[in-house]
This record gives C-alpha cells, structure tokens and sequence, in this order.
C-alpha cells in the first residue's frame, strides 16, 4: 500500500511542482479529484494515497517527470502518486467553469506561479463517488461511506432516489440502472459523519 500523505504535505508538493513549472517556462492547470480534492478543499477528510488529476498529455514533460519523481523520493511515496488514471472516470456532462471551483496557484510563496489547481463541485464529487460507490472496498470502504456521507449533508441530500439523481446529472447511464447504488445507499450506516462538514472550507 502507498504511504499515506496530509493535507501540508500535498501543498508543498504542489508548491514544487508549479516552482517546477515556472522554471521550464511552462503552466500547469489541473483539477485534482478523490481524496486528494477532500482533503484540499473539505475539512472532513486529512489523508491520501495519491492525486488524481485531470488528463495529462504524454509524454510528460521533463520538468513534471523529474519533479513528481524527486517529491516522491523525498517523501518515500509511490511512484505513481501524481496520476490522470481517474480522466477516464469523468463525465463529459460536467462542464469546468459550472462544476469546479479555483482551489489557487503554486508556489504559495509569491513568486510567478506555474501551477493552477481547481477541484470539482461538491455535487460532481459525490456523483463520482457514487458512480464507483466503494463502499464495500474491505480497504478503502470506511473512507468511502464517510466522504460520501459527508458530500450528501453539503449538498443537501438525505435519500436514496434524491442521490440517484444528481448521479444522472452527470453519469444518465448508471443512474438509468442503480439498482447498487439504491441498495448500498439505502442500507449505508449514516453514523459517523463530521457534526458539520464543509466542502469548500
């Protein structure tokens, strides 16, 4: 398993990264998705395991390569903790300006930024995890009940059929056969859930 990072941590890589960028003349814009998006933006979820960001074009460029490389030497991460894999789980309905929000620019430190990060919606971030809905995951599954659980109060959902269909928002193909995410929504322990979850914090 991939050694778990804070919300301090992922801000300093981000802020080598556009330090990176800057240097090679280059800026990055990326959304970052997941746990990684939770923890930047949510004040109901502190660790992760890697970045999901949004698709990349490869290869790589040289500076991005050799700067996501050396921040997981030094932290003692996996190699791979800086990934587009999540690109082929997004929605093709859900539009940048409308279902993301600016999260900021890197380095913090006041010098020429080469890196843009935004975050979904809190809305577009629960349709994703109910399109994967881990809930069961024997790993990852407790993480899971408690993001989605905690996305529903900052939206606003309570129900079952009202989390279906905010899921056909974005993915009308699952929601048109749900009958996972009824069952695991109606049978999901809703104990546990921070006392007032925000997204964004």
């Amino acid at each position: 398993m991939s050694a778990a990072f804070d919300r301090d941590a992922l801000l300093d890589a981000f802020d080598s990264i556009g330090r990176a960028a800057a240097g090679a003349g280059a800026k990055l814009q990326i959304a970052v998705y997941g746990g990684s998006a939770l923890m930047l933006a949510s004040n109901f979820r502190f660790a992760t395991e890697d970045v999901d960001v949004s698709k990349l074009e490869y290869p790589l460029p040289d500076w991005l390569d050799h700067a996501t490389a050396e921040i997981a030497a030094r932290n003692g991460w996996d190699p791979n903790w800086f990934n587009d894999q999540v690109a082929f789980h997004l929605s093709p309905l859900a539009d940048h300006a409308a279902d993301h929000l600016e999260f900021g620019t890197f380095p913090r430190d006041g010098t020429t930024p080469g890196l843009e990060v935004s975050v979904p919606s809190a809305a577009y971030l629960l349709a994703l995890k109910l399109k994967a809905f881990r809930v069961t995951d024997p790993v990852r599954g407790e993480t899971e009940r408690l993001d989605i659980l905690n996305l529903m109060k900052v939206v606003g959902i309570s129900g079952a059929e009202e989390a279906i269909a905010l899921l056909g928002r974005y993915f009308p193909v699952s929601a048109a056969s749900p009958e996972k995410q009824r069952f695991l929504l109606k049978n999901m322990d809703l104990e546990g859930g921070a006392d007032a979850p925000e997204y964004p914090r």
